[in-house]
């Protein structure tokens, strides 16, 4: 078979090329000021024109017509292509970090001794900095360039000018703890979902630091802070409080990076208070989830994913906002992968239907739905399940449950996933043979669903009991 170029180093940097980038790229190479050589760039607009690289022979031809295959000429030109993407995706980043280019200019004005060019810019770049609204790490950071060009060409002009020295220390803490305190919180969710040994925790050094500052002032720290104390301290609702309410106010503080970790960290710790019988917190989840997709913080790129349109209207139908979730469903439906667009449709409104006990509705949208994800077809055979026997249709329930126990045995995808659908299903069909008038077997039945470490539905079983 001949050699081709398909997943090489080159073009998967290629590929990584969003749409409206590969033009740019384009104009980049047609630069000389970037490139000076036409080989490299027939070699981009080969791949352009054709969305792969192809064979070796075919490329070389391409970019040296007429002339004898050369496999290191071939390797060099490519290799010149590879540098180049690298240095456009730097250059990309860099634009697109905001005060960048400010920063940099100020740097150049004063090592190039240009006063007055220097003093303009830095006039500039510090309102610039004021106006824009990051107060995170990376502000910080901005403002620590350009108070340290500040102190140095003052230091040219005086040597013992020391006036800018006090705002440059103070300002290094900010950054120094908003760097640290975010490598804390991200610390403290690997340790709870790994259990790693090598525990990093908040020092008295550090809780020194911050009580110099008023938090309240600085939320690129304080949001941070109080993240790392909520998730250090899931019994004390003082430091949930004390994290939320900023965030939900604050959050154009922070990029949108940030934001998805806060985000993620809130919700995960709702849903650990939750899934501890406070049930309270289903509100919280709402509160940030609707924030979340007001702002645009759950979506990235226009995309919502399935798993978080499932766990909105989960934490909906919880707190009984049925009008609510009825629109989110409808509104936020064409948001969703193409691929799983119509099954986590027609699942959802099941699942609001069932919770408004239509349920004609229900079964009619899961009966007509085809679910690519095995886990998405069980959740809808489960609904089913629960409207047979809501509905005293005892027939079809019993033949239901072991169409559902054959379908779980024959997916061998499903982990751990499977015991928990298999004890379910057992403990259902336990459910309808049990004799009520018996007392003792239905507390003996009750007592082992209650002692199941896992089990699907298990609150739903014990109120049918």
């Amino acid at each position: 078979m001949e050699a081709t170029l398909k997943n090489t180093k080159l073009e998967q940097s290629l590929l990584a090329l969003e749409k409206q980038e590969r033009r740019a790229f384009l104009q980049f190479l047609q630069s000389s000021f970037f490139n000076k050589r036409e080989d490299v760039l027939l070699l981009y607009t080969k791949w352009l024109l054709e969305g792969s690289l192809g064979s070796k022979t075919e490329v070389f031809e391409h970019v040296y017509p007429g002339a004898p295959y050369d496999a290191q000429r071939l390797h060099l030109c490519m290799s010149y292509l590879q540098r180049l993407a690298e240095q456009f995706f730097a250059y990309r980043q860099w634009r697109e970090q905001p005060g960048a280019c400010e920063v940099a200019l100020v740097q150049a004005t004063r090592r190039r001794g240009l006063e007055t060019h220097f003093n303009e810019a830095l006039r500039s770049a510090l309102r610039q900095s004021e106006q824009q609204p990051l107060r995170n790490e990376q502000y910080y950071a901005q403002r620590q360039h350009l108070l340290w060009e500040e102190a140095r060409y003052d230091q040219t002009r005086n040597a013992t000018a020391v006036k800018n020295l006090r705002a440059l220390w103070e300002n290094a803490d900010l950054v120094w703890l908003a760097q640290k305190l975010r490598l804390l919180c991200l610390h403290r969710t690997q340790e709870m979902l790994y259990r790693a040994d090598d525990a990093l925790r908040l020092d008295n050094r550090m809780e020194h630091l911050l009580e110099r500052y008023n938090l309240a002032e600085h939320p690129g720290v304080g949001v941070w802070y109080y993240c790392l104390k909520m998730l250090e301290n899931p019994e004390e609702p003082l430091y949930f409080s004390q994290f939320k309410a900023p965030l939900l106010a604050q959050d154009g503080c922070f990029d949108a990076e940030e934001i998805r970790d806060l985000y993620r960290f809130a919700l995960n710790y709702c849903i650990r208070q939750v899934n501890a019988g406070r049930t309270v917190f289903f509100h919280d989840i709402m509160d940030f989830y609707k924030d979340g997709l007001q702002k645009g913080h759950l979506l990235e790129n226009g995309v919502l994913s399935r798993f978080t349109y499932h766990n909105i209207v989960a934490a909906g139908l919880q707190t009984g906002e049925y009008e609510w979730v009825e629109d989110f469903i409808a509104r936020y439906k064409n948001s969703l992968e193409r691929t799983y667009r119509e099954s986590s449709y027609s699942f959802n409104r099941a699942r609001l239907e069932y919770k408004r006990k239509r349920y004609d509705e229900a079964l009619g949208l899961l009966q007509h739905s085809n679910y690519y994800d095995p886990l998405l077809g069980l959740a809808a055979k489960t609904i089913a399940m629960k409207i047979y026997y809501e509905t005293g249709e005892e027939e079809l329930l019993f033949a239901h449950l072991e169409a559902m126990k054959h379908y779980v045995r024959r997916k061998t995808v499903l982990g751990y996933h499977r015991d928990n659908y298999l004890s379910m299903v057992r403990y259902m069909q336990k459910l309808l043979t049990l004799n009520r008038f018996d007392k003792n077997a239905v507390q003996t039945l009750k007592a082992k669903i209650v002692a199941e470490k896992v089990l699907m539905e298990r609150e739903w079983l014990l109120e049918q009991l």
